[in-house]
C-alpha cells in the first residue's frame, strides 16, 4: 500500500479541534466518518445544524465555546442527531459532559415545538486521540438501561467514545486508516475518504488560511476568558448578596452591611 505525502506544511492537523470542525462541516464528509464508526449503517443525507449557513469563524467559535450551542459540529438526518468533538486530552468529566451535550441536543429540539415522542435519536460521538477506559476497544459505545434486568430504557440517547490508539485487531475495518490519518497522518491511495480528508486539511493549512485560523485561536482564547470573568463576578455577586441577606437576618446595620459588601443600600434593603 502505498501512502501520499503532503505538499503543504500542516501546522493544524485534523486532530485540532479548530481544524476538526472545519473539515468536519462537510456532510459528505461526516457522513464518511459516521459510517466508519457505525459499521454496515448507511447514514442518509446529513445537513448542518445551528448556523450552517453562517460565516466559518463564527459558526466555530458558538460551535467550541457557547454553551447555548455546545459543539464542534452538529449534524442531523431523517431520525438522528450527531455531536461530534475531537478531543486531544483527557478528562474525567468526559462522561459528564456527553450527558449535558444530550440534554442541550434534546432542549433544542423542544424549543422548536416538538413533543416529547417526536425527539429524534441523539448521538454524542467523541473522537479520543487517548483511551478513556483503559480497555483497548476502539468504539465504546453506552445507552442508559435497567442494570439489574439488563433491561434498555427506551431514550433513544447514546454516548460513543472513539478510541484512536486502539489496536488494528481490536478496530473496525473502517476505523483503520482514520486512525492511523490521526495519529500519524498517513494517507493511502487507495482510501478515497482519508484522501478527501487530507485535501480539506492542506486546503485549511494554506498560509491564507492558517492566519485566519491563527487569529481565531486568539479570538477563542479571549472569549474563553471573558467567560471565565463572567463566572468569577457572577459567583463573586451571589456571595455578596448571600452574606447580605445573612448579616441582615442577624440584625446588622444596613448601612454596616453596604459598606461591608459594597451593595446598594436599596438593594439590602429588597432582600
Amino acid at each position: 500500500m502505498h501512502m501520499q505525502k503532503s505538499t503543504t506544511t500542516i501546522q493544524y492537523p485534523l486532530d485540532n479541534d479548530i481544524m476538526f470542525a472545519l473539515v468536519m462541516n462537510d456532510a459528505e464528509l461526516c457522513r464518511g466518518l459516521l459510517e466508519r464508526i457505525f459499521p454496515g449503517r448507511k447514514i442518509r443525507m446529513l445537513k448542518v445544524c445551528d448556523g450552517s449557513d453562517v460565516e466559518v469563524q463564527n459558526t466555530i467559535i458558538t460551535g467550541m465555546i457557547s454553551k447555548s450551542v455546545r459543539l464542534d459540529v452538529l449534524f442531523e438526518d431523517d431520525d438522528s442527531l450527531y455531536s461530534i468533538e475531537m478531543q486531544r486530552f483527557d478528562d474525567t468529566a468526559l462522561p459528564m459532559r456527553g450527558r449535558y451535550y444530550a440534554s442541550a441536543m434534546d432542549i433544542d429540539q423542544l424549543r422548536r415545538g416538538e413533543a416529547y415522542r417526536e425527539l429524534k435519536k441523539n448521538y454524542v460521538i467523541f473522537i479520543c486521540t487517548f483511551d478513556h477506559y483503559g480497555l483497548g476497544q476502539a468504539v465504546y459505545s453506552f445507552q442508559n438501561y435497567d442494570v439489574k434486568n439488563h433491561l434498555p430504557y427506551g431514550d433513544e440517547s447514546f454516548k460513543l467514545i472513539v478510541n484512536t490508539t486502539a489496536p488494528a485487531e481490536n478496530t473496525p475495518r473502517g476505523l483503520v486508516p482514520f486512525f492511523d490519518y490521526i495519529n500519524r497522518m498517513e494517507v493511502p491511495d487507495d482510501d478515497a475518504f482519508i484522501k478527501a480528508l487530507h485535501a480539506q486539511v492542506e486546503k485549511y493549512n494554506t498560509s491564507e488560511w492558517r492566519r485566519k485560523l491563527m487569529t481565531l485561536e486568539e479570538k477563542i482564547k479571549l472569549q474563553i476568558e471573558m467567560e471565565r470573568e463572567q463566572i468569577f463576578a457572577e459567583g463573586e455577586a451571589k456571595a455578596k448578596l448571600e452574606n447580605a441577606k445573612k448579616m441582615k437576618e442577624m440584625g446588622f446595620d444596613i448601612e454596616i452591611i453596604s459598606s461591608i459588601t459594597g451593595l446598594p443600600i436599596e438593594e439590602i434593603k429588597n432582600l
